[in-house]
């Protein structure tokens, strides 16, 4: 099932999405009749209020069967991709949780060494943006970079967890461009967040991509194409840490909740170990893709209104 948050007329919703458009989930709901009431409210209307809902995505996959069962003079309707706008599937997280040094390949052309764990570090959920969606590049960098990711979806409230269980907490997979400013994350004294967290450094989509069709995630192709050329290429299995191992370490150190997304890690091809290094600039277009997942896309754009400078 590949669940959505879209917006339509300017009113944001979520949907499940289908061949030919995107099924409302809470249209559905009450069209098949159904009067859902969670903690006091109506059925939910974001990606985050469904998942705190503990039975909010097997109610979904329920209200899908019914749409698939029914007569086509039996269903509600199906809003086409042309009139709906994608948005990430968690437009705000409670929190993004990063992991750097995942791939061997990117820990040696790094030059580092493998580490026992991979590098833990925060992004902003401020810094979340989503398909098709134009990142001003900040005007405090001159050093943005792609990263292509998986990102894990956890679904329940998670805390202690063990490996043979995580599975259990996380909803799906979706796709995270790690975007990362370079310059200020070496000169921050090693402290990443800064240079992980500018506006518009966490695109993310297109949908979430449920846990039962896709497993623990591993085994799936992955590229990052700048203006159509191929700069990273490689498959989550080539993850040192799995999604199981992630999920159950960082449980043991905090708290996971309904919503919280995980930035896995990403291979080589990074274009700061290019040679010469080459960064994002305004103009380019930006693919990320992920095998069952879909496509991200996102273009770069100079940043609006004066910069710093002009402005003192």
């Amino acid at each position: 099932m590949r669940l959505i948050t879209y917006s339509r007329l300017g009113v944001p919703s979520i949907g499940v999405e289908l061949d030919g458009g995107v099924l409302d989930i809470p249209e559905a709901a009450s069209y098949f009749g159904r009067r859902y009431h969670v903690h006091g409210h109506s059925f939910p209307r974001t990606m985050l209020d469904l998942l705190d809902w503990d039975a909010g995505v097997s109610v979904v996959r329920q209200i899908l069967d019914r749409y698939l069962s029914a007569g086509p003079d039996g269903r509600p309707m199906v809003y086409p991709w042309s009139d709906i706008r994608l948005e990430a599937p968690v437009p705000r997280p409670r929190k993004v949780v990063g992991l750097g040094l995942n791939y061997r390949d990117h820990v040696e052309e790094a030059g580092l060494e493998v580490p026992e764990f991979p590098v833990i570090f925060a992004k902003f959920p401020s810094s979340v943006v989503g398909p098709d969606a134009d990142i001003e590049l900040p005007e405090v960098t001159r050093a943005l970079d792609w990263e292509v990711e998986l990102g894990v979806v956890i679904g329940r409230t998670c805390r202690r967890v063990s490996e043979s269980d995580a599975l259990d907490y996380v909803a799906g997979y979706t796709v995270v461009n790690d975007l990362t400013a370079r310059d200020l994350q070496a000169s921050d004294g090693g402290q990443w967040v800064r240079g992980k967290s500018l506006d518009g450094l966490c695109p993310m989509g297109p949908c979430i991509v449920t846990v039962d069709e896709l497993g623990d995630g591993s085994g799936l192709k992955m590229y990052t194409k700048v203006n159509g050329v191929v700069k990273q290429e490689s498959n989550t299995a080539n993850m040192m840490f799995s999604v199981p191992q992630i999920v159950s370490y960082l449980s043991h150190s905090f708290t996971l909740e309904p919503g919280d997304v995980i930035a896995t890690g990403t291979p080589s091809g990074v274009g700061y170990r290019q040679s010469p290094p080459e960064y994002l600039q305004p103009g380019d277009s930006v693919e990320l893709y992920i095998e069952r997942i879909g496509h991200l896309r996102n273009r770069i754009v100079a940043p609006a209104g004066p910069s710093l400078a002009q402005r003192k």
